[in-house]
Parts: structure tokens; sequence; C-alpha cells
């Protein structure tokens, strides 16, 4: 599970900024009045957190972010992103997505960081990059076992400009024949990601966890593609066999059940092309024939939305990070509600899956869908760069309609509208 995300120098992201899944202490004062006559929930009502095993830690099963356009909202979930492509498959773009913050000539020379902290089993990982578009300047990985709750060393390597190559460290816990392979990385290629194709057992929960995230994350735009890829992982010796089929019937069970429209989904093997499969979309006629087309036939919204069940139940199965940018757009809102409750459920989400998205639509602050520090905003300084902070900063009443006050700029994130007049064409009057 995801604790905590830090990343410095990224796109608009200047400071270190820190998303944090972990859920804010418990408020021991007592609900006023107004707030038991309303029967405002608590927040643990509203969404139960997830304890990790053996240390006074809750992690949240949704993490929501609001704010203006060009706040910086989606280079947070990108940095996530891109940390987590990374370490699956390395240098994958060349260094081309990772773009430091260019309005200071400063952070346009100096490297990118990333901080991940995570938790497997009761023990925590801590890793830690710093990279430019050449090379890893440093790379870290820690882990605090259950056992002693002490940090301990795993591998640590720093460029030395000097010598013209890492210096590396590695802690007692990692010993094995994979440290043979540190002198064969190259200078942009992240060692985590070699230990995915070993089984090193000290390291191995967080590995399996970074695997699986590349089918959580979504970025709004329906890609059939994400089906061909699931259809391509399946083999004899392989989980995604058997969790495939479940994955794909619960993402069809979920798109029937909010009235598209639609009889049934089809998944058919291409004639023209070897490991290609095409949708379609089944409807039935006023007089009971079933027809079909191809599914991008169907509107955008009911698109997106299979798209996004089928992601979201996969993840349900595997137990890993759904990462989705503009969660409601082209879908209804009480839709939208209804896939944030079901993270929020344990017994839609037994696997403790969880969810980070950003959204405009401040509906969903309201009417206890959301606890107070699962709710995020995202507003620019003075110098256009991202700033990141939690309505769990502020005093906030339980019965406070989160949704009206944001829009009223009670907690920023929202844009500034100049004045009217200010658009009007030029020779015109309110005369």
């Amino acid at each position: 599970m995801l604790l905590d995300f830090t990343v410095e120098n990224f796109r608009s992201i200047k400071g270190a900024e820190t998303l944090s899944a972990v859920a804010a202490s418990k408020s021991k004062a007592k609900p006023s009045n107004s707030e038991s006559s309303r029967r405002v929930k608590s927040d643990d009502e509203i969404a139960q957190p997830f304890h990790v095993e053996g240390w006074d830690i809750d992690i949240l099963p949704v993490i929501s972010i609001f704010g203006a356009n060009a706040s910086g909202k989606s280079n947070i979930l990108k940095a996530l992103n891109y940390l987590l492509n990374f370490l699956v498959v390395g240098d994958y773009d060349h260094g081309a997505d990772l773009i430091p913050f260019k309005l200071d000539h400063q952070c346009v020379l100096l490297p990118s960081h990333f901080y991940l902290r995570t938790a497997f089993n009761g023990n925590i990982y801590i890793y830690s990059l710093v990279l430019n578009s050449t090379r890893i300047l440093s790379e870290k990985l820690e882990y605090s076992p259950l056992s002693t709750k002490r940090s301990r060393l795993l591998y640590s390597r720093i460029w030395n400009e000097e010598n013209k190559k890492f210096d590396w460290k590695n802690g007692s816990d990692f010993s094995g024949s994979h440290i043979q392979l540190e002198k064969s990385l190259k200078e942009r290629e992240p060692f985590i990601d070699l230990l995915s194709k070993l089984e090193v057992s000290v390291v191995q929960p967080l590995i399996n966890w970074l695997s699986l995230n590349r089918f959580g994350s979504y970025c709004g735009e329906f890609d059939t593609k994400i089906i061909n890829l699931l259809w391509l992982e399946q083999s004899p010796s392989n989980t995604f066999t058997v969790i495939l089929p479940i994955a794909l019937k619960k993402g069809r069970d979920i798109l029937l059940k909010f009235d598209t429209g639609l009889y049934d989904i089809e998944i058919r093997k291409t004639k023209d092309a070897e490991n290609s499969y095409q949708i379609y979309a089944l409807h039935k006629t006023e007089d009971a024939k079933i027809i079909s087309w191809k599914f991008e036939e169907e509107s955008m919204g009911t698109q997106k939305l299979f798209d996004l069940a089928c992601r979201v139940q996969l993840m349900f199965l595997l137990g890993s990070l759904v990462i989705a940018d503009e969660l409601g757009s082209n879908i209804h809102p009480n839709i939208t509600r209804e896939i944030v409750k079901l993270f929020q459920n344990p017994e839609t989400n037994p696997n403790r899956t969880q969810l980070i998205f950003t959204s405009h639509d401040n509906t969903l602050q309201r009417n206890n869908l959301l606890r107070r520090d699962q709710i995020w905003f995202t507003q620019k300084r003075p110098d256009q760069s991202t700033e990141l902070y939690s309505l769990s900063d502020f005093k906030v009443r339980n019965d406070l309609a989160i949704d009206k006050a944001y829009l009223d700029g009670r907690f920023g994130a929202v844009p500034f509208i100049s004045d009217e007049d200010d658009f009007m064409p030029v020779g015109e009057d309110n005369g």
C-alpha cells in the first residue's frame, strides 16, 4: 500500500510537495449539538482506513485532489505515474517526460527528486530517487521490518562525478548473487528494475506491487489496448489467466448496472491480427432482436466507464493502486460517487486497493462521501509553482458544507476570475 509520495522539481512542482495516504489522527472532540442533530458521520464512519499490521498507522483507501485549471493537479499524478513506470520498465522515455520546473532558471539545471513510502506484510519500504535527463544521481532503498521497526539499508548508490561511476553500499539484509548486477547497470537504469526480473525475497512484495500498477493508471481516455494488454498477459502459469475473465465480467456488470442502454458486451478475437481483440456493444431492438457494433461507436462516457470499470475490478482482485486523472470526466456524478464507494467498502475492496484521483466535480465533497483527510487541493503560488495541501490542514466543522465552502474560496484552490468588464469587447459598455 502507498503511504506517501513526495516529488520536487517536476513540471509545475518546484519545491518538495507530499501527497499522503496516512489517515489523520482521530479527533477527541465531541460532536456539537448541531452535528448530532444532523447525524453527521465521523471520518471512520465515512471510510474505514486500512491498518498497517504492527504499526500505529492507518492508510486511506481513497485520495482526491481538487483545484483550478493549470494548478498542478494532473502533474501530481504524472509525477507518481512517472516514478512507478520508471521503476518497472526503466528508462522508457529516454528522459523526455522528465521535465523540470522551467519558470526558474536554476531549477532547469537541477535534477528531479522522488520519494516513495509503501507498506507490505507489516514492513515499510522507503525508496528515493534523484535523476536528470542524462543519468541517475542517487538511488536508495531502505525498509523497516515489523520485527524491529528500525530502518535498514538495502542498497544505495550515489554518482561520483570525479570517478564517473556509482559509489555503492549494500545492507546485510540484501546479500546475494544479485549484487553482481550492480556493475552492469546503465547510468539511467534503476536497480529495482533489474530486481523485478529476479526473486529477491526481501524486496519481492514491493516488486510485485510495482509491476501491477501499470494496469491501474487511468487518464480519462478510453483505449481498447488495455484489453489486448490484459489478454496478452495470459499464460498457463500466469495469475491473469484466472482473474482476467473475472475482472472483465465484473467490469461488464458495472456498465450494465448504470443504465447505459447496453444489452451486453462481447470481446472477440480479430481475424486479421494475432493476439488482437475487438470489443462489441450488443443492443436489443424493440422486437427483441440482438444487434451489435464496435464499442467505439458508443458514447464517450460509456467507453470511458467500461475502461475504468475493468481497471478497477482488475485492481480489486490484485490489490494495488488505481491512478485516475479527471475521474468524473464524461461520467455522471452519481456514477462517479458509486465508483468511489466501491473503494471505501471492504466487501467490494477486500484486497486493499487504493484510488488516487483528480476532479473538478465538487459534488464529490458533499454528503459524507469523503473524509476530510481524503480531500486535497492544489493552487498556484506567486511564482506559478504548485502548492499541495490537505483539507485536514484547516479547522473544519464536521457539518460544514465542504463543496459550497470550496467554491466560495474558503480553502483556496479555485480560479481567480477577473471582473466581467475585463471581457467586454472594445467599444462596448453597459449602457
